[in-house]
């Protein structure tokens, strides 16, 4: 499972928790706000190899296969987003939002990457929502992978740079059940686009998800329970039909579950002091029908993960959380896989810290004849 699916899953929570979140009831008007985010996390394991594959680059057995310095590696991860928004008295309100980021490595610059999201909700009353956002991610490195078309050409580097265009669309209903209750139906299209040597690994994946938030406990504490079914279709050949083996197949399918929370454990006057915690399961099951596909036919995936996080705020304008996760997937390659392999299987945990400082540019309310700008948080 890759670290770009993670990054989604984190910004489609997000969107959904953000739709979900009562908002404030405030008298009728329009906002542009700026928010500036700075983390910067450490990464024992940036490109999710196994043990076997970390040992080989550690030991230098097999350097074609591997374009990086370090396994591990400390990421810097700024982010800007402007945001818009209008509210026009008894629940109906607009947000347009957008925001750039981006994963910059101190070792490993062939690794770095942007991404850009937009986003637009609509709300009624009775914490109606609807939510519509598009993610792209142009250049994602993936890693360094077995190119079948250059193994057949004398004194060619069996290894290439493999890397895609991420695209993302979602869209998530949100409705109240209950007081304090609420259920989110949502909806998320993925486009992989690989480099041309890769090509066979082009896919489209399509997950329908359903989340149930409760969001009105003791301590201003929110709970989330949240599944979804995805389906992910491959390309699985390059056009090039000269080739001895059919080219691997990774259509697959799945479910995932999410829980998580969020409490709040102090406060006083503006200052917030808060905790959360997450965790998310994944079962990926392949449908290669080629025994030659060793890597993926008969294969099953597995993946654990957990994240714990502490908070504090000086409501509204400036956060800082720090958090550690750990994740962990078990593949089963099936009996075709070679024996001593363990190709998919990985372990990665990270430690952060994040800041973020957000505040608004510009203010406007109904009825008063000038705008407000505001130049200080």
């Amino acid at each position: 499972m890759s670290r770009t699916r993670t990054w989604f899953t984190l910004s489609l929570a997000a969107l959904v928790l953000g739709g979900i979140a009562p908002g404030a009831s405030g008298s009728s008007g329009q906002t542009l706000s700026f928010t500036a985010g700075l983390g910067s996390l450490y990464d024992d394991n940036i490109l999710e190899y196994s043990e076997d594959q970390i040992r080989e680059f550690e030991l230098g057995l097999n350097p074609d296969r591997y374009a990086i310095q370090t396994r591990d590696d400390l990421v810097v991860d700024p982010a800007l987003s402007l945001s818009w928004k209008a509210d026009q008295g008894a629940g109906r309100r607009h947000l347009a939002q957008l925001r750039g980021e981006g994963d910059y490595h101190q070792n490993n610059a062939n690794a770095d990457f942007g991404s850009l999201r937009a986003l637009w909700r609509e709300s009624w009353s009775r914490d109606r929502r609807l939510s519509l956002a598009y993610s792209q991610v142009p250049r994602y490195y993936l890693r360094q992978l077995l190119d079948d078309d250059s193994v057949s050409v004398p004194g060619a580097t069996p290894y290439g740079r493999a890397e895609f265009r991420l695209q993302t669309a979602s869209t998530a209903w949100i409705q109240r059940l209950a007081p304090g209750l609420l259920v989110a139906v949502a909806y998320r299209y993925e486009g992989r686009d690989y480099n041309r040597d890769f090509d066979e690994r082009d896919s489209r994946l399509h997950r329908v998800g359903l989340e149930l938030s409760r969001v009105r406990l003791p301590r201003h504490a929110t709970a989330s329970l949240g599944g979804g079914y995805r389906v992910s279709r491959a390309r699985a050949t390059d056009g090039n039909d000269l080739e001895p083996l059919p080219d691997p197949d990774l259509s697959y399918h799945g479910l995932d579950l999410d829980l998580g929370g969020h409490m709040e454990l102090a406060r006083s006057g503006p200052w917030r002091l808060a905790g959360d915690v997450a965790y998310d399961l994944e079962t990926r099951t392949f449908d290669s029908d080629r025994p030659t596909d060793k890597y993926h036919y008969r294969r099953h995936d597995l993946l654990h993960a957990i994240e714990v996080g502490a908070h504090a705020a000086y409501h509204p304008h400036v956060a800082l959380r720090a958090f550690f996760r750990f994740e962990t997937n078990a593949a089963d390659l099936g009996s075709t896989a070679p024996l001593s392999s363990d190709a998919g299987s990985y372990r990665a945990s990270q430690v952060g810290l994040a800041l973020e400082w957000s505040g608004n540019l510009w203010h406007s309310s109904d009825g008063e004849g000038e705008s407000e700008t505001e130049t200080q948080p």
